[in-house]
Parts: C-alpha cells; structure tokens; sequence
C-alpha cells in the first residue's frame, strides 16, 4: 500500500499529464495558421519547456509541399555546457534515431567527465509515407518516463496532425487516425465530442473498463455507464460545458466491468477550429478508485484519532505561528475557549500563573506555549494556576513541542494541559500531615520525657509518705510507753495516708477530666463563700510554710452557675501552688473583685516566680517536671493543669502573669456571673450541717484484701456496730442468708465473682429487699459509678475511703431507718 506521500505525488503526476494533455490539444489550435518550420519551431520550444529538457531534436524528411526540416532547441542555462558540444550531442542523437530501426534503443551520451550522461527518448511520427523523428535529451534517471513519452508522442502528432492538413484530406484523415490510435493506447480513458454535445469517440481504455461497445457508448450512450445517482448530475455538467464552451471537471462513479462501481474524475476541455469555431470537447476519464479509498480510510482514521482525542483527559492543541489553534480536543476549549494561546490573548492570560522549578512566577514571553513558538521543547513541562469562569483556581501542567518543517523552520506548536489539582492538593495535604507528624511526635517526645520525669517524681512523692508510715508502724509494735508518743505517731500516720490520698484523687481527678468523665453538678452559689470554704481548707499549709496571707473578698455576693466544691478545688490548688513556691515567710494574696459581667479570682504571691516562655506551660500537665524542682514541696505538677480543665468546664479562663525568675507570680480565674434574679435563683449554702451520731446496725463488710476488710470491721465495731466479714462472693451471700445485715460494703473485684453479680445475688435473698450496699473500689471514674448504679449499688465509694465519710453515711442511713 502507498504512503500519503507518494499517493499525492502520484495524483499529481496523473494531474499533470491530464493538463499537458489537455494543453496539446489546444496546440493544433495555436499551429493552425502557421507555416511548418513554425510549427516544428514552436513544438521543439512546447517539448523542452514543459517537459524541462536540455535538448530537443526533430527532423522531418519532406514530402509534397513541406520541404525537409531539421529543428534543434538547446537549454541555454547549464553552465557546464557549450553549445557546441550539446548541438554535437544533439545531431548524432537525431542522426542515429533517423538510422536506427529501433530508436529507443540508444545509448546515454557523456559530455563531461563529472556530468550525468545525456538519456534521450524519441519518436516518430508520420509525413504522409514517411516518418519524423523527435529526439529528447535530459540528465535524469529513468527518463523518460512514461509520462514523458505519452507527452512526447501525442505533442509529435498533434505537430504531425497539424502539417498533414497541409497536406491533403487523405493525409490529416490518416494523421488523426494516428492520434485516436494514440488514445486508444492510452492507460487514461480519452473522449472528444462534437459541437452539439454528443460522444463521437471514446478510446479503448473506456470500452475496457466499462464493458459497452462503441455502438452504444457514443451519442450520450455513455451515461448508461454511470452510476444512476450521479448520471443526470454527469450529463448535465457535460451539457452545461457544452453550451458555455468551458473547461469542466468532475467526480463521479462508472461501472466497472469486475469490481461494481469505481470513482472516476472526468475533465474535458472546449476544442475551437484556427478560425474560432467550436469543434466540441475533448477529455479524459482517470480512475481514482484508489485515491478515493485511500482518502475515505484518511478521514475514517482522522475520526477514529478526533474521538481519541476528545477522550483523551488531558487538554491537547495544535497552534499555529500567530498562536491560534489549529486543532484542539474538548477538553483544551476549558482552557482556551478563545483559540487563541494565553500568552497572545490580552483577555485572558492574566487567568493564568505559571512558575519555573523554583516556584517564581514567569512572564507571558515564558509560558510553555511561547516557548515552543521559538523552537523550544518544554517537557515535562511547567506548573501554572488556572483560574476558571466559575471562579476557582486550579493547577495544571503545560508541556509544548515546536512542529518544524524539513527546513527546520518552525511552523507552529503542540501543546498539552494536565489537571493536577488532585495531585497538588494531596502533595499539600500530605506536607501538611508530615508536618503535623513531625510535631505529634515532638509532642509525643515530650509527653514521654514528662511521663518519665512524672513517673520519678510520683514515686519519690509516694515513698515520702510511706517512710514515716513505716517508722510509725514499728514504734506502734514495739508499743511506745508514753500515750503521748502514741498519739503523735498515730497522728502522724493519720497525715501521711491523707497525703496518700490526695495524692491518688489528683491523678484520678485529672484522668477523669482529661477523659471528660467529670460531671460539673452547678447551682447557684456565692463565690465568697466558695472561697471562704476554700481558703480555710489551705490555711494549715500557708501556716506551715509562715506566709503572710491576705484575702480580700467582694462587698457584695457574687452569684455564679457552678460545682461548689471543684471551685473549691481550683482555688485550693492555686494556693497550694503559691504557697510550695513561694520560700518561708512569704506574702500571698487572694482578692475576689468584680469586672463587669465577670467574677474574677486573683490569687497572688512574691515567690519563685516563672519565666516568660513558660507562662502557658505552666497549665500542661507535669509541668513542674524539669523547672523548679529545687524549690517544689511535693505534688505530682498536675494541679494547675487540673485547675485549668476544671475551670474550662466552666465556661471560665484562668491565665498566669509573672515579671520573671524570682518576682512571684500571679493567677487570675474569670468567672461569668448568673444574672438571674435572686427571688426566682436563691443562692444555696455551701457549708455543710453536723451529721448526728448514727445508732448500731448490722453490717457484712466484703473485701479479698484481708487487711482492708479487718481495719473497716474494727472502725465499725469500735462505733458500736455488729459487723460480719466475708473474704469472697460466694461466702458474702452465704453469711448475708445467715445475719441479714442493714448495710453490705461490698468490693467490686473479688476472687471468685464480680461485686455487681454479688450485689444482684444480695437483692434475691430474702430480707434483703431494702438492704444497703455499698460499692468500694480502687476504680472510680464515671462509667464505673454508672455500672455500679445499674447492678442495684445505693452508693460508691473509692478507695482509699475516709473513715469520717463512713461513718457520716452510715449515720444517713440509720436515721432514714429510723423515719420509716
């Protein structure tokens, strides 16, 4: 199968002997009046200029009224050549082709040493009986072709045709025959027509290929052989020619005698007599089947590559030049609604933002496309912002090649957009999330060191209580002889395990605020109060450390929404906190004030003071770990955390102020005040009333820690109480069946069962329908409480508990046993 290339070239060719064809038979027309060597004259000069050769030789021996005529026409233009060696070169080929009996047999001729040799074609045509000699030179190969002979033989007998009518009519009758046994040798199928339209002859090649004989193609039988829906259409363009006497041309299909119907193109060109009369049409039909498929299987192709290239999802373009497209896909038209490249588009390029490798901004002389415009390859491309007609700015990638042509002249561009919006937000995002890695892990670094830190600390916090607790232990074993003693030690361990305790209520507390398992219960109460409650509370350790104290309180109550006692816990904390830090003799200050619809709590002291950079920290947890440690007083470093969350859940703010290391420091708690009026919101009291002293009941005590269960059943008996004690599950409801006790303190892990199945197996005993039981466990948290609740608890206590609690909840519990 050909190539585009070559089918064209080809086309071209059969074009161009379709002209020349059509030129020689308008040369009869042109000789009509001249005299022979003027018509040999002008065909020498027709064969040399229009076949471009370098010599051309006829010779005509004579015969009636023309005389013997030699005519040799040389190429004046080769600067190589003299004429004397091309006229030389041009008498022996003219000689030779007179005496051969095969002229085309003849040799090439060199002139030159470096030259190509001379190639020659030649022939003959008919004076009367006796033939001329046409003889053609040029330095080709493969000349002549056989366009160049089909050219050279009708140009000789339209020359032969023309000196003939000189003649006689016998002689023009048998010079014409010449010329229609010529076109019925023709490969192209060849017609002429006389003045009224109709087909006077058609050559062989027509009866060949379209199977009718000569009879019934002539006239406008030929029309029969067109196919029927392009037959009135080929007539009426051969009428209409006809009548105008123009040159026509056009396409149609004939029938073939093997394969259907094949395309043809049909010229035709007005014939006129020396003296101007018409003389009808002459012409050819040429088969271009071939072409017409070859272009039907290029525009199936050009479809199948345009769907391809609408599908394809990124924005392709061809430009010209001047920068507008060419050819482009829909998904370019987004882009480049205009056809016209961004660079060149004084509308819209300020749409775009391109960049080079460094992220900076480029001019418009830069974008990918100009680029391209000047010879450059931009691949893989560059990044640019587009902002589209719906307002949102997207990224894209723009590569461009140059299209050059064989001159290396470059004509145009192909250009190519990629979205890449998705890829540039991800690559953001995940910047961003190795970022906020980086600084969780930071984080977590820290947490670790502080935990570390925490954890060095707790113990050391833990082993100080235990010490004394163990020296007190074995003074009490070896039974101290004075009370005195006996008292000082038991109270001293009184004050060590409620150092223990506290210890484990803040990490329970900040556990449970951390996890949101506090519940905040607020009322309406006076924030003078609170901090009265809260001041008498801290009071022992300021006194302990000989501070100076001050309090100032509001003139008038401070109404707030809020949990007395957790208020009570931050305000405790801060002073404590002020108090460690603050070296013996100290001056600490608590003033209550009012700013506008706020509550403000200022507690202040001329202690350690805290550096700049630190003043937020100060509220993270362990933050006392790794600064200050020489003057801390003990504490694990969580209350000022603890006393921000508690008071985030209020709805307040605290915050910290010091001028340095060494000029103290200063805590300021914001609270909003409840604007409710006081006759429909009374304050409550905060202060507690005096429990009265609670009468003997039976209680089972339940705890797989022996000690624990035997300590509570002495406290218990010592209070005038009949106590049972069980060690597991199944032996608390065997000894509940048997004493049917008033109160159960059951704990909640046990060996053999858990406290919740023990407390359901109590509800089933009979008389125990109204039984108190009490949870007492290490776990304690929110979720705990409500699971207790749902097993049938009454109450939860957390270890370790307090014995005043005990006893002040088992007086609640005998007075409501005696109301009933």
């Amino acid at each position: 199968m050909h190539s585009p290339d070559e089918y064209r070239a080809e086309i071209d060719r059969l074009r161009k002997t379709t002209r020349d064809l059509v030129a020689m038979t308008t040369l009869p027309a042109i000789w009509g009046d001249l005299p022979p060597e003027g018509v040999i004259d002008s065909l020498a000069s027709f064969l040399r200029t229009t076949l471009d050769l370098a010599l051309v030789g006829i010779h005509l021996p004579g015969k009636g009224e023309i005389d013997p005529l030699d005519t040799i026409r040389l190429r004046r233009n080769d600067d190589n050549d003299d004429d004397g060696a091309m006229l030389a070169a041009a008498r022996a080929a003219l000689d030779a082709a007179i005496g051969s009996a095969d002229p085309h047999d003849m040799r090439p001729a060199t002139l030159h040493a470096n030259d190509a040799p001379l190639q020659f074609g030649t022939a003959r045509f008919g004076i009367g009986s006796e033939l001329g000699v046409v003889v053609i030179g040029a330095r080709r190969a493969g000349f002549p072709s056989e366009h160049e002979r089909l050219l050279l033989g009708v140009a000789a007998n339209q020359a032969a045709a023309i000196l003939q009518r000189r003649l006689a009519e016998r002689a023009l009758a048998r010079s014409e025959s010449r010329f229609l046994d010529l076109a019925d040798a023709a490969p192209a199928m060849l017609w002429v027509t006389e003045p009224d339209g109709k087909l006077s002859f058609l050559s062989r090649a027509w009866h060949e290929f379209t199977a009718q004989d000569r009879g019934t193609s002539l006239a406008f039988g030929w029309t029969a052989a067109v196919h029927p829906d392009e037959r009135d259409a080929a007539l009426h363009a051969v009428v209409d020619a006809n009548a105008r006497r123009v040159p026509f041309s056009m396409e149609h299909r004939l029938r073939h005698v093997v394969d259907g119907y094949r395309w043809v193109i049909a010229t035709g060109q007005p014939r006129f007599a020396a003296n101007g009369d018409f003389l009808g049409f002459v012409g050819n039909v040429l088969d271009i089947s071939d072409r017409k498929r070859t272009e039907q299987a290029l525009h199936e192709t050009r479809d199948t590559l345009v769907t391809m290239f609408d599908a394809l999802p990124v924005g392709v373009a061809v430009a010209g030049q001047d920068g507008k497209l060419l050819l482009s896909n829909q998904a370019m038209h987004r882009y480049l609604p205009t056809g016209v490249l961004p660079s060149l588009d004084e509308e819209r390029y300020m749409r775009w933002t391109a960049f080079d490798a460094d992220g900076r901004p480029l001019e418009r002389r830069d974008f990918a496309g100009a680029r391209a415009s000047r010879g450059e390859r931009v691949v893989p491309g560059i990044e640019a912002r587009y902002l589209g007609d719906d307002g949102v700015e997207i990224w894209t990638q723009v590569a461009a090649v140059p299209l050059k042509g064989r001159d290396d002249v470059t004509r145009g561009h192909v250009a190519i957009v990629t979205d890449i919006d998705a890829f540039k937000r991800t690559e953001a995002a995940l910047r961003l999330a190795e970022s906020r890695q980086r600084e969780l892990f930071d984080e977590v670094a820290k947490a670790n060191r502080n935990l570390s830190e925490f954890l060095a600390v707790l113990a050391h916090e833990l082993r100080n209580p235990l010490a004394p607790l163990m020296t007190g232990l074995e003074l009490l074993r070896v039974g101290p002889r004075d009370p005195a003693v006996a008292a000082n030690v038991r109270d001293m361990m009184e004050r060590q395990v409620r150092q223990l305790a506290h210890l484990i209520d803040d990490l329970l507390d900040i556990a449970r605020v951390t996890n949101g398992k506090v519940e905040i219960r607020k009322t309406r109460v006076d924030l003078n109060a609170i901090v009265t409650n809260a001041v008498e509370t801290s009071l022992p350790l300021i006194d302990k450390h000989r501070h100076a104290f001050d309090l100032q309180l509001h003139a008038a109550p401070l109404p707030v929404q809020a949990d007395a006692t957790r208020i009570a816990q931050v305000i405790g904390n801060l002073l404590t906190n002020a108090a460690k830090y603050t070296p013996p003799g100290g001056v600490l200050s608590l003033r209550v004030t009012q700013d506008g619809a706020h509550a403000v709590i200022t507690v202040t002291d001329n202690g350690v003071g805290i550096p700049a950079a630190s003043l937020e920290s100060v509220f993270e947890m362990f933050s006392q770990v790794g600064s200050n440690r020489q003057h801390a007083q003990g504490g694990l470093g969580i209350g000022l955390s603890l006393v921000r969350q508690l008071v985030d859940l209020h709805g307040g703010t605290v915050s910290a102020h010091s001028e340095g290391i060494g000029k103290g420091s200063t805590f300021v708690v914001r609270l909003a005040l409840d604007e409710t009026p006081a006759a429909s919101a009374p304050l409550e009291e905060v202060a507690a009333q005096d429990t009265p002293a609670a009468p003997a009941l039976r209680i089972l005590v339940t705890d797989d820690n022996v000690d624990a269960a035997v300590t509570l059943s002495m406290l218990l008996e010592m209070e005038g109480h009949a106590v049972t004690v069980a060690h597991d599950g199944q032996q608390a409801l065997q000894m509940a069946a048997q004493c049917v006790p008033e109160v159960v303190f059951l704990d909640i892990g046990l060996p053999d069962m858990s406290g919740h199945d023990v407390a359901r197996g109590l509800r089933q005993i009979a008389g125990l329908e109204r039984c108190t039981i009490v949870a007492v466990s290490g776990w304690g948290a929110q979720d705990d409480l409500a699971r207790s609740s749902a097993a049938g608890f009454d109450a939860h206590f957390t270890k370790p508990v307090d014995s005043s609690r005990v006893l002040d909840y088992l007086a609640v519990v005998a007075a409501s046993m005696r109301s009933t």
